[in-house]
């Protein structure tokens, strides 16, 4: 160890760390203490380490720090100079309850056991004034200690809420995913049963491979969403001038395929002043795909959908998809773009299909457009989703 420090006016120092003592117990406790240099970054002594001294830091500063069960390092505290730690040694050799580290550089009065005892028998009044100091620093440093641990324990409690939350969604998907694998699958092998059995011929047979054909689709869409969802940067983009009015009829017409023709009559509105905009095409095909398939599939009774493109501002387009469906509660709607969160529950009157990705996905390709959507939504009414993007 290494003295790079300032010389310390020691006695100063312990009249200023011990003012209840008198000029005589100063003296006293001055002739038992000897000077340590500590460089940053050095554990001055370690928690459940036993212990014969006590520590006044004259220059720097340390950190507290305490374990959990897990050995989990816990900072309670930095201290500087004119504090003092391992009081307790003075009394004798004892546990040491914290780690204390080193932040910077540090000068230190180191006080032992040893070289005490005699001072504390030969002067009672002496080690009277220190033990109620002593005291009253051990009080103020447990309350501290409690206080860092309870805001620890705030901390840890809402991770395990968050843990639980994630568990519970993981469940969910888990499940959710089984039904929507399952039900293709199960069509797949009646349909190819059949087929081998040689039960299917002539328009029955064509009817049976459309229904694989369809079926199969629904699970290469379903795997799609995962991956693009998995990965979050469905291929390179590729920014071009397009147009808005072909990207509007290639996602209506593959969101239809998606749900095999089980879609609600579609009104198009797109203003005329709209110019090509600069945009990933495939990726933003996809955002759209994912608003069209939500308000035919969100739209039970299969009301009208209306889609319309228009300049809100001269910065920007808007595509607008509204439906006349089952809505959304205002206490949802922060949770809609959050992946597999499902709004309908298990045993409700009304289940519908998907994964729940799909407004997660048309959110990060929005976003990465630069742009934001906004949605709208009373219950039992229907809702309207907006995507922004800047011309």
């Amino acid at each position: 160890m290494i003295n790079t420090l300032t010389q310390i006016d020691h006695y100063k120092l312990l009249q200023q760390t011990f003012p209840d003592l008198g000029q005589e117990d100063i003296t006293t406790l001055l002739q038992a203490s000897e000077p340590q240099y500590y460089p940053a970054g050095v554990d001055i002594c370690r928690e459940g380490d036993i212990g014969d001294s006590m520590f006044i830091l004259a220059e720097g500063e340390v950190d507290v720090i305490v374990h959990a069960s897990n050995r989990q390092e816990i900072h309670i505290d930095v201290v500087g100079a004119n504090n003092y730690f391992g009081e307790m040694a003075l009394l004798g050799e004892t546990t040491r309850t914290a780690t204390i580290r080193t932040c910077t550089a540090c000068h230190t009065l180191q006080i032992s056991h040893t070289e005490f005892l005699p001072i504390a028998h030969s002067n009672p009044t002496l080690l009277r004034a220190l033990l109620r100091q002593i005291i009253g620093h051990l009080r103020t440093n447990d309350q501290a200690v409690i206080r860092e641990l309870n805001l620890k324990n705030t901390s840890l409690e809402k991770a395990y809420e968050d843990l639980a939350a994630q568990e519970e969604l993981r469940s969910q998907f888990i499940a959710t995913l089984s039904h929507e694998l399952r039900t293709p699958l199960t069509a797949i092998k009646g349909f190819l049963g059949l087929v081998n059995q040689g039960a299917m011929q002539g328009e029955s047979l064509k009817v049976a491979l459309d229904s694989i054909t369809r079926n199969v689709n629904t699970m290469v869409g379903l795997t799609n969403d995962l991956l693009i969802l998995y990965e979050m940067r469905p291929a390179a983009p590729e920014f071009a001038y397009v147009n808005l009015p072909d990207i509007l009829i290639e996602s209506l017409n593959t969101a239809r395929e998606t749900l095999n023709g089980q879609s609600a009559a579609v009104t198009l509105d797109i203003a005329p002043n709209i110019a090509n905009i600069f945009a990933d095409k495939r990726s933003l095909v996809l955002a759209l795909r994912a608003l069209i398939e939500n308000a035919f599939k969100f739209n039970p009774d299969k009301k009208p959908v209306h889609i319309r493109a228009f300049c809100p501002t001269q910065k920007e387009v808007a595509i607008s998809v509204t439906d006349q469906g089952i809505g959304i509660p205002q206490a949802d709607l922060e949770r809609i773009f959050e992946a597999f969160v499902r709004l309908e529950k298990e045993g409700s009157q009304q289940l519908f299909p998907g994964l729940g990705v799909g407004l997660t996905i048309a959110k990060y390709v929005v976003e990465r457009h630069n742009g934001r959507i906004g949605v709208e939504s009373i219950p039992q009414q229907g809702s309207t989703f907006t995507i922004y993007i800047p011309q």
